[in-house]
């Protein structure tokens, strides 16, 4: 690997953070000696086996997308360290245990080269038997991982999502406006979740919705899983939502699952698939939250 000024900075602040070069030498195995001429400029690269023992002690992790974990040399310091109290070897028996797919991407977590996303790291912490309150990463990034246990059987390719029921999914969703980070705690032994794939958005909420009024398509205790549209002008046309009004707003329903109509460009309907649904003229300054379905969960 050539040495350019971004690795030379990430190796001095490792040097730094470990207290000197011989810490950092007792941490990764490459020798005190070949760290200082690292640093010096008098080699211009490092040989692929000295990397690959530094690389997991710098802090060259991508920027960190939004609803990740960064993936920092203190955080893969912990994770070792309590690999090691578990007696779990490398990272293929760390895939198997947390039940992960892909050991290669598991080889890359460990090596610093990509940031966490929560479920996966959430599942590495509950087969470890980590306390979330012990991880080193900052506590607003904390506050993505998942209850402690959620992911205690493993099965990383779908994530839980608690469902609400329809008649509190006004207060829910109040909640979660005013504070996104302590909806996700939530009590896993006993909140009713539903399935979905991890790559689903973040911030998907099932509801079950009790009413005839999108009959045949929604029934009465179907559960819906519905992502939040940023504006009313992000909802295509003829989509099915969930719109809870706002407090005061004079509906006589706080929420409401209908179809989403535009008419002569600026009209908006909520109509019913059921010809005996209501028609609700919709006014945007009425509307607190909007999603839109993507899914429907039949008898669970």
């Amino acid at each position: 690997m050539r040495i350019d000024e971004t690795i030379r900075h990430a190796l001095k602040a490792a040097v730094l953070e470990a207290g000197g070069a011989k810490e950092l030498s007792s941490r990764c195995g490459v020798s005190a000696s070949n760290i200082s001429r690292y640093l010096s400029g008098k080699v211009r690269s490092i040989t692929d086996d000295c990397w690959e023992k530094l690389l997991p002690e710098l802090s060259l992790s991508p920027r960190r997308a939004a609803g990740t974990v960064t993936n920092t040399p203190e955080l893969r310091r912990y994770l070792r360290a309590a690999m090691e109290k578990q007696g779990v070897a490398d990272c293929e028996q760390l895939r198997h245990l947390a039940g992960y797919d892909s050991a290669a991407t598991m080889r890359r977590l460990f090596s610093g080269e990509l940031n966490w996303f929560p479920d996966v790291l959430s599942a590495v912490l509950d087969a470890l038997g980590c306390d979330r309150e012990s991880v080193p990463v900052p506590e607003s990034e904390k506050e993505l991982l998942a209850p402690r246990n959620l992911y205690r059987d493993g099965a990383l390719l779908v994530r839980p999502v608690p469902v609400v029921d329809w008649a509190n999914a006004a207060s829910h969703l109040a909640a979660v406006e005013s504070d996104r980070v302590t909806m996700g705690r939530w009590d896993v032994e006993n909140t009713e979740t539903v399935p979905v794939p991890v790559g689903s958005r973040r911030d998907t909420r099932a509801f079950r919705v009790h009413g005839i009024s999108m009959e045949p398509r929604i029934v009465d205790d179907d559960v819906v899983l519905v992502e939040p549209a940023d504006s009313l002008d992000a909802v295509p046309d003829n989509k099915i939502v969930v719109v809870c009004f706002a407090e005061g707003s004079g509906q006589d329903d706080r929420v409401v699952c209908k179809r989403f109509r535009r008419q002569n460009g600026s009209t908006i309907l909520l109509t019913s698939d059921n010809p005996e649904g209501r028609i609700i003229p919709l006014d945007p300054a009425a509307v607190a939250w909007i999603g839109i379905v993507v899914k429907k969960i039949s008898e669970m």
